[in-house]
């Protein structure tokens, strides 16, 4: 009895496996098809548009996010300056604005509707100057966006790398000679390269997945190229060679990334554990710190905000309508739904890789996690392929089908379950790590089931761990924008395709509204990481 139970706890598994990863076989599937017309004229007149395109925006985003951040992180661990610990937390907050709204509020700012724009003209006069001599929409508009908007992965893995560190490996540095710039390249930086390189990959994988801001500022790279080749041009076949062209930039950043870590270990190996000390910056300098650590907060959160709040003035009444409480519900509802089922997998999923040691369950999940990385424009191609299928095989057999499972709930939240899993995953496979075999084994001793141990012992336990995965779920969720846009339900809208169509057709004043509330619901989740990351002690020394 206990041996079935076994085997019905593995095939459920590997079916959840097999579910989520299906979307990514299927994509890949599709190299080997065979070329359309369309293909043929993609590759010769747009792929090489779409590669450089793709290209110059990922390298530029990741260098000016690697500039930002890194240097950010370094001032406010390492010296004292004016507003220091506001800025601590502060230069975290851009990352609570999705980098769609961000491009639709800055596109605003230098129009006739914007803050920016208002600012010149009554004070100036200079308003049609502006708007005829900025342009954001273009490429150095979106590598600006994506800039301001990702940098915090960048600053809050070098955060806790530089915060790691201690006064030890320094005086070493500076024992050989080193000191300055010369101290900062040769020793804080290669041991804080592992969270750097994460934060980076980090940002790489959201540049690859952005399609909103790619979409409105009218660039061609492969999230766009994909969307418009499947829903303005009808061929499935060219849109999926794309999919499986941009699943491999993704596989490959995957691989770099481990491979630049390799098995590399950065410890602390003297027995004292003595803080940085902190240096406090004179003159000129407190003033260069000061600006520099509050420009990028600046443009990325503050003014975009500020923005916001005076649009709402002008289309509050919006607030009102009975569609705008409807998009609310809609996006709640889905979302929580989708969270406690994703929530569930994953620890049914670290619990059937915690009680077996099988190569076959772990490489599975291995391919499992991958699925934040994948775009989710990506994903939702991959879905909707065999969905097609299974309903066109209900029209066969039924006469027409029984349930339409494309541009259906269950797709939604198929898709959510391959695009989050991982963010689950991993915050329950920290929590379960915890938790001692030991208590494993006695509870089985009793006869129970695995669902039984799960529900009575673990869950309850994990109770704080569940409820932080849940959120960070339900935040991300909300938030995604491609793979709801293309699988969601008809007439079936989000907070996120309220603000893409509202923007489409260029009503920026009235995104006012769902935008503070979707960045109301994204501070939950940055307010969780600030606690957990963000030194606010003041304990290291100070010299002068």
């Amino acid at each position: 009895m206990a041996r079935l139970i076994e085997y019905k706890n593995k095939f459920l598994f590997f079916f959840v496996i097999l579910l989520v990863i299906f979307p990514i076989i299927t994509v890949m599937s599709y190299i080997f098809q065979p070329s359309t017309e369309l293909w043929v004229h993609l590759s010769d007149n747009l792929l090489l548009e779409y590669l450089s395109n793709t290209f110059i925006i990922l390298i530029s985003v990741a260098i000016l996010s690697l500039i930002v951040g890194v240097s950010c992180a370094w001032l406010v661990t390492n010296f004292v300056f004016p507003g220091k610990d506001i800025f601590k937390w502060l230069l975290v907050m851009p990352i609570a604005i999705p980098t769609y709204v961000s491009a639709y509020i800055y596109a605003g700012l230098f129009e006739p509707s914007g803050m920016i724009f208002e600012s010149v003209e009554n004070y100036f006069g200079l308003g049609k100057e502006l708007y005829e001599a900025i342009e954001l929409r273009n490429i150095y508009g979106v590598i600006f966006i994506l800039s301001i908007c990702l940098y915090p992965y960048v600053y809050l893995l070098a955060y806790s790398s530089f915060k790691e560190q201690t006064y030890c490996a320094m005086e070493v540095g500076k024992s050989l000679g080193l000191k300055g710039a010369e101290l900062f390249y040769r020793v804080n930086m290669p041991l804080a390269r592992p969270g750097i390189i994460a934060g980076i990959s980090l940002v790489m994988m959201e540049t690859l997945a952005e399609f909103g801001t790619m979409d409105y500022y009218g660039i061609s790279t492969f999230t766009t190229g994909i969307y418009r080749t499947w829903f303005s041009f009808g061929d499935e076949t060219s849109a999926l060679h794309l999919s499986s062209i941009l699943l491999t930039f993704v596989f490959v950043l995957i691989v770099i990334e481990k491979f630049s870590r390799g098995k590399s270990q950065y410890v602390n190996t003297s027995q004292k554990s003595k803080k940085i000390k902190e240096k406090n910056l004179k003159g000129v300098n407190r003033i260069y710190a000061f600006l520099w650590c509050l420009l990028f907060p600046l443009a990325g959160f503050i003014i975009p905000v500020i923005q916001l709040f005076l649009w709402l003035t002008e289309t509050y009444s919006y607030i009102f309508e009975s569609y705008y409480l409807q998009v609310i519900i809609n996006t709640v509802s889905v979302a929580t739904i989708a969270s406690i089922i994703i929530v569930l997998v994953s620890i049914y999923s670290c619990y059937i890789n915690r009680s077996s040691d099988s190569i076959y369950i772990r490489y599975p999940l291995k391919i499992f996690s991958l699925g934040y990385s994948i775009p989710g424009v990506v994903i939702a191609v991959g879905i909707i392929i065999p969905l097609t299928m299974v309903d066109n095989l209900q029209a066969m057999i039924f006469g027409s089908p029984i349930y339409y499972l494309s541009g259906s709930l269950f797709a939604l939240v198929l898709a959510y379950l391959v695009r989050f899993s991982t963010l689950s995953y991993n915050a329950t496979e920290s929590g379960l790590s915890k938790i001692k075999k030991n208590i494993d084994l006695t509870v089985q001793s009793f006869g129970l089931s695995n669902f039984t141990i799960l529900r009575k012992i673990h869950m309850p336990i994990m109770k704080t761990t569940l409820i932080t995965s849940f959120i960070l779920v339900f935040v991300d969720i909300v938030k995604e924008l491609p793979a709801t846009l293309i699988l969601r339900p008809f007439n079936f809208d989000t907070l996120a395709i309220n603000i893409y169509e509202l923007a489409s057709s260029e009503q920026l004043s009235f995104i006012a509204s769902p935008s503070l509330m979707l960045i109301i619901i994204s501070l939950i989740p940055v307010i969780l990481l600030i606690r957990k990351t963000i030194n606010f002690s003041g304990e290291n020394e100070i010299t002068n």
